[in-house]
């Protein structure tokens, strides 16, 4: 009985409409996290910061649902949690000091067994990163408002 009533007080309350504002939210989620956040630099740069990364577990699970069950509620909730953290971190960390910790900026001279490519995709990442964050941190925000 104990089992029922907690699996019942774990749900997220689901209308038909919220089902669908929350699959739409998570699809845009898929596509930014997966194109612009889940890569080696950003890993790496997360790491560098303490940052418990089985938290980036939690957002691949969410974002591997096709479809949002009211029974899942741990798993967006710990997933809403870690993209908050993951905005938080970055824009406390990784923005100030992000051309530096990627060496794109004035000051690095270059190494010479890199390749041109992947310096090129390290300046886009540079570039691309606070306007992607930021759209990161909408996206979270309405997912949070629209489940929990």
């Amino acid at each position: 009985m104990m089992y029922n009533q907690q699996i019942l007080t774990q749900t997220i309350p689901m209308t038909p409409k919220t089902a669908d504002d929350a699959s739409r939210l998570i699809d845009e989620l898929r596509e930014l996290y997966l194109g612009h956040f889940d890569n080696y630099w950003f890993t790496a740069l997360l790491e560098e910061n303490a940052f418990d990364t089985s938290r980036l577990r939690a957002v691949r699970t969410m974002l591997e649902s096709q479809s949002v069950y009211c029974t899942e509620a741990s798993v967006f909730r710990d997933a809403i949690e870690s993209l908050e953290l993951i905005v938080i971190t970055s824009k406390r960390y990784l923005l100030p000091e992000l051309r530096d910790k990627l060496r794109v900026s004035g000051f690095y001279s270059g190494r010479s067994g890199e390749s041109r490519e992947e310096m090129v995709m390290r300046n886009m990442f540079c570039y691309t990163f606070p306007h992607n964050l930021q759209r990161l941190e909408e996206i979270t925000s309405e997912l949070k408002e629209s489940l929990l």
